[in-house]
């Protein structure tokens, strides 16, 4: 008896797969998106190149019907990861390590949060989240924009205070809430961890035959500045505030604010906040769209905070000496440079397009897909940076040298896309990027190699973006 009844709930449960499988596969949705790009450009030092920009993939989670969980794993220029570890013990302990990667790879979590819809006007949300402010920040996948450049304010020459996509640690409310028979106000508040002056650490051993004995030079490069906030630890123990408010009176227009406040320094320097206020908008209506943003930052007094840093900087001298009464002859050059901060900054972009399909073109290969479509497009961006630190010099806990500039840069995208289905997208675009007169665009950017005087860049650009 026990058998047959064993026989039957066996049976019973092969017959369920399928149908289990098919809710978990309604329960969870894997997808991605992704950038793929080649780059002519008239600077020296930035050589023609195909760049696989970013692959991204994404997974939504229906846990139950008001608990999901939402996520995005980025593999920037990506290729592979190579570990290496070796220990020997004859004749003693010799521990090897090595670390092999692509240049300029990168792995990050883009977002990674929960959601309790405990009503659509009121849904709470924890984890990894992106930062509301302005438009481009929370609709950052590649293969929703027109041009294969994320903007200048966002990202190339970024007036958020930190680059796009940017996200923060912590806890906070969204909802939308239906006002008349079309529109809606929609609105996001967190408390977060919040950005934080942080280091990033570049050393250089190089070892040469002198006088008969080994003589090392070493290179130390410390570079301190704005990142986005720790997923651990928050060395500010302060919290910063951020949010969204967006009102949308009918399909296709929307118009919202938002900001961010809070600190950026460590405890070990003098408080100061950095605050962002963002307005954009959206205005859609058939074939034409047009789209924007405008973001101001304040980063307070710089020069304070490069006085505190300077009283904690590393101490080259007491380093060398150490080393040199261990009996290492060594030459070192430390370098301690305080970047991407400025008093003020602030920037917009304006992009406008059109939707269109040339009816001779029905008949051909770009007439199949799922309502393939062009796109014609301009986009316009300035930005401008107030009191940019351009030097400072450090000595004996002292700030011996604070310079900084005025700044601005501005450009000038024109494109073509076409779109088979609307998650790929064939981009063609020409871009024209210049600043101050005899100024480096490489001081003003984080994406152009630009040497010296060169203060005017031409680029040419093919793209391919995709979703799925």
């Amino acid at each position: 008896m026990m058998r047959r009844y064993t026989g039957w709930l066996l049976l019973m449960a092969v017959l369920a797969l399928p149908a289990r499988a098919q809710e978990a596969e309604e329960r969870a949705r894997l997808g991605g998106y992704g950038a793929i790009r080649f780059e002519a450009t008239n600077l020296e030092r930035q050589y023609n190149t195909f760049t696989f920009r970013r692959f991204v993939l994404t997974t939504d989670v229906a846990i139950t019907s008001n608990l999901r969980f939402i996520s995005e794993l980025e593999l920037e220029r990506f290729r592979k990861l190579e570990l290496e570890k070796a220990v020997e013990g004859e004749g003693g302990v010799t521990v090897e390590q090595a670390v092999e990667g692509t240049d300029q790879s990168e792995i990050a979590i883009e977002q990674a949060w929960l959601e309790w819809a405990i009503d659509p006007a009121f849904r709470l949300r924890a984890g990894g989240l992106l930062v509301p402010v302005g438009r481009f920040n929370i609709h950052h996948d590649d293969n929703q924009w027109m041009f294969p450049r994320r903007s200048l304010v966002d990202r190339g020459a970024p007036v958020l205070p930190s680059k796009s996509a940017w996200n923060e640690l912590g806890l906070g409310i969204a909802g939308d809430v239906p006002l008349g028979l079309q529109g809606l106000l929609s609105y996001e508040f967190y408390v977060v961890n919040g950005v934080q002056l942080d280091v990033e650490v570049e050393q250089k051993t190089i070892s040469r035959p002198e006088g008969g004995s080994n003589h090392v030079d070493q290179e130390l490069e410390l570079k301190f500045e704005p990142f986005t906030g720790t997923f651990g630890n928050d060395t500010k123990q302060a919290k910063t505030v951020t949010g969204r408010v967006a009102l949308s009176p009918s399909l296709g227009v929307e118009l919202a604010l938002s900001g961010y406040y809070g600190r950026y320094t460590p405890q070990y320097l003098p408080a100061a906040y950095v605050g962002s206020v963002g307005i954009d908008f959206l205005l859609s209506r058939g074939a034409l769209a047009l789209e924007g943003e405008y973001v101001y930052t304040s980063m307070g007094d710089v020069e304070t905070v490069a006085r505190g840093f300077a009283q904690r900087v590393y101490n080259q001298e007491g380093v060398s000496n150490g080393l040199a009464a261990a009996g290492v002859p060594l030459e070192s050059e430390v370098k301690v440079e305080l970047v991407g901060l400025s008093r003020v900054r602030q920037g917009y972009w304006i992009e406008m397009r059109y939707a269109f399909f040339p009816e001779f073109l029905r008949a051909t290969f770009f007439g199949q897909g799922t309502q393939p479509l062009w796109y014609a497009g301009v986009r316009w961006e300035q930005v401008w940076f107030r009191d940019l630190l351009k030097e400072a010099a450090f000595e004996a806990g002292l700030l011996e040298a604070f310079e900084t500039s005025d700044r601005w840069v501005n450009r000038l995208t024109f494109g073509l896309t076409y779109r088979p289905t609307p998650l790929v997208g064939f981009q063609l675009a020409y871009e024209l990027t210049w600043t101050n007169k005899g100024r480096s665009l490489g001081d003003v950017t984080n994406y152009l190699i630009a040497d010296g005087n060169e203060d005017v860049a031409q680029a040419f650009i093919f793209g391919v973006v995709f979703g799925f």
